[in-house]
Parts: structure tokens; C-alpha cells; sequence
């Protein structure tokens, strides 16, 4: 099984480009996402047909690519297939002789024993990190990309909307997760990127002792607490369809029904995405969106997010990717993350008040030309 020619192609124009901009001849990519975006490679899982189902390593160069530890069958035409090599010397010799004349190269997460075998191979050769390069080419995502990242956050809406009505006094955090997983099965959905999270939100925050000083109370691991009318229920799950992962969150009252809190709390989660949004175009910095984010929350508060989340992240191929905004990173590092057409971003703020509870939702976005257009449906 190999990914359809066209998102093939489109991706790998992209990742040529950002190797010519970053002045690689070629790129030695080992992370399994990486991967799949430059060759398309779809290897059967890994517990049907052993060790040889995850690739080693692919080799990216301006003409040529090729895939170490996959059979043939498992990558499109144009992409040499090799076995596995086990031994570092063997693997460095065959990412070698496809390196070819390459005199600068990029490697991502090759483990040392490869690298330093390599870098005795090819003593000429300058070998440094391909994550920037890489990022670049997969932060602006190709119209075939939006259209599976739109399909994947469809069909997790649809997983959703079949379990809220499940939301009830007596049923089991735990059980709603399950629920959720069996109502992707039918929608042919079976990769799971974040487990399921269905979990009761403190309302105190003498409830959450292990929430990082001076960040917000916030639970993330579900648990066999059975649910009682009126809890807060944080929903957040993260599903891989075609490769590409689908995001969704929203907080959902047990019984159905939201108290006035509740609504005070959902409307002010909204004004927070509703600045963010506001600010989102091409040529806007994570900064910038960070800071409007902290001015519609209230510049004497703790940041709408709790740690180590976030106020939004990038999303595409394999799992969430940057930019990550509001992280420990800073704004000045914020400053250098500029939006572009093309670029999806997953929006999730967290306001909590004592004693009222906490809302958490997220809305995933395309930037467009003008702006921006949404990829999900607004939380339920």
C-alpha cells in the first residue's frame, strides 16, 4: 500500500525545495512520519509481519529516493526498496552508496553508532540536523493534505456525536473512551494518535495537587470515576486516518445540560478563540496571536492554557507538529513563527475559575490568502 501519486508528488516538491533552500544535497530521514511524507511508503503494521514492517531509513536526494527495511511491494514506483540492514557498519555502507556525490547532508534522529560509521565513510561529507529542513516543507500543508486532515476531523466529529448522548450519571470515565474507539471502528478509523481522554474537570483547585505551580487545575488521565449529574466533562482525542491526525476537544456536561457557570465559562472561551481568529492571516507571528490571546483572557490572569499545553499547534502527517504557540519557548522565539496560506493550526485555550470549573475545546483552522477558514465544526 503506498499514499495516491498526487499527494506523493505534492509532497515531495515541497521537501525539494526546502532541501535547495537549506543547501542540502541530500536528506537521511529515520522518523517514521518523515518518512512517509517524503516516499509515501505505507508499511503493513508492524504486528502482522514482524521487525521489517518500520522503515530504517529513507534518502532523499534532487533525483532519486530510496527506502531502507521495507519490501517492495510497500513503496510506490520510482522508490528503491532495501532490506533492513541490522548492523550500524552495513547500514552506514548502504546509506552511503545512495548518498551518491552528496557533499552536504541532513540526517534526522540517525542514531550515533550509524552516524559516526557514516561520517567515516564519507569523511568529506558535512552531516548535520534535517529537522528545520523537513519542518519547513511540512509546516504549509498541500491542497490534498487539508482535504485528508478535513476528512480526519470529520469522521472524529461523527466518533463524538455517537458518545455525548452516553454522557451520564453512572458511566464510567473509562467506558466513554472504549465507547468512542468502537464508534471510530465503524467509521474504518482504528489508529489512535492521543488515547481517548474523557475526564471529569476540577472544580476546585485543591482537587488537582498535581497540577504544576501557578498553572491551572487540569486532568488528562481518565480514570473508573463514575460520573454524576452536572460534572464538567473534558473531551480530547486524536486520531490518525490516512496518516494524517484528526484533533478534537470540547468540554461536555454530564446530564447534558450546562449550569449558568458552565456557559459563563464556554462564553469566555470563545471570546479568547474569537481574538485569536481575529489575528490569524499570512504574515501574523505566533506572537502575536499568543499576545492577543493573553489580552482577550485578561493581562492579570495566568495564561489561558495550563501547562505544559499550549494556546495552539500545528497538526498534519503522523501526529501534531509546529508551531507550538505558548510554550516555555518564549515570544521572542514566537516572533520567528510567521503563518502562510496553507498552514493548519489546532486553537485549544483552557479558562478555569475556582470553584466555577474549567471550559476546554479546540476549532482547527486553515490560514488562507485573506485569513482563514475553519477545518472543524464549532464544539458542540
Amino acid at each position: 500500500m503506498t499514499d495516491p501519486a498526487p499527494l506523493r508528488d505534492a509532497r515531495l516538491g515541497r521537501l525539494r525545495a526546502a532541501m535547495e533552500a537549506a543547501g542540502h544535497d541530500a536528506l537521511v530521514l529515520t522518523a517514521a512520519g518523515a518518512i512517509r511524507y517524503a516516499t509515501g511508503s505505507v508499511p503493513p503494521h508492524a504486528e502482522s509481519s514482524g521487525e521489517a514492517a518500520r522503515p530504517f531509513a529513507a534518502v532523499v536526494t534532487s533525483r532519486t529516493v530510496h527506502v531502507l527495511g521495507v519490501d517492495a511491494e510497500c513503496v510506490p514506483t520510482g522508490v528503491e526498496a532495501m532490506p533492513f540492514p541490522r548492523a550500524p557498519a552495513r547500514a552506514a555502507a548502504a546509506l552511503a552508496e545512495r548518498l551518491g556525490g552528496a557533499r552536504r547532508v541532513g540526517a534526522d534522529r540517525l542514531p550515533y553508532a550509524v552516524a559516526d560509521a557514516l561520517g567515516r565513510l564519507l569523511p568529506g561529507v558535512v552531516l548535520e540536523g534535517a529537522d528545520a529542513t523537513v519542518l519547513s516543507a511540512r509546516a504549509v500543508k498541500t491542497p490534498e493534505e487539508i482535504a485528508l486532515l478535513a476528512e480526519a476531523q470529520r469522521r472524529n466529529e461523527a466518533g463524538i456525536a455517537d458518545v455525548l448522548p452516553s454522557i451520564l450519571p453512572g458511566v464510567r470515565e473509562n467506558e466513554l473512551g472504549g465507547r468512542f474507539l468502537g464508534a471510530m471502528a465503524e467509521r474504518d478509523v482504528t489508529a489512535c494518535h492521543v488515547e481517548p481522554i474523557f475526564c471529569v474537570v476540577p472544580r476546585h483547585a485543591a482537587e488537582a495537587p498535581w497540577a504544576f505551580p501557578g498553572s491551572l487545575p487540569y486532568r488528562e488521565l481518565p480514570s473508573d470515576r463514575a460520573l454524576v449529574r452536572g460534572d464538567q466533562v473534558m473531551i480530547d482525542t486524536g486520531m490518525l486516518h490516512a496518516g494524517y491526525m484528526s484533533d478534537f476537544g470540547c468540554t461536555w456536561p454530564c446530564g447534558g445540560e450546562p449550569s449558568a457557570a458552565d456557559r459563563r465559562l464556554r462564553a469566555r472561551w470563545s471570546e479568547i478563540v474569537d481574538a485569536v481568529l481575529g489575528a490569524c492571516r499570512p504574515g501574523a507571528t505566533a506572537a502575536a496571536l499568543h499576545r492577543t490571546a493573553r489580552a482577550a483572557h485578561g493581562g492579570d490572569r495566568p495564561a489561558p492554557w495550563p501547562v505544559p499545553l499550549y494556546l495552539a499547534h500545528g497538526i498534519g502527517i503522523g501526529g501534531v507538529e509546529p508551531p507550538f504557540i505558548g510554550t516555555d519557548l518564549g515570544l521572542d522565539t514566537e516572533e520567528t513563527m510567521v503563518l502562510a496560506p496553507g498552514m493548519v493550526l489546532v486553537l485549544e485555550p483552557y479558562v478555569w475559575e475556582e470553584g466555577a470549573g474549567g471550559y476546554r475545546a479546540e476549532q482547527t483552522i486553515v490560514v488562507t490568502e485573506t485569513g482563514f477558514a475553519p477545518l472543524s465544526a464549532l464544539p458542540p
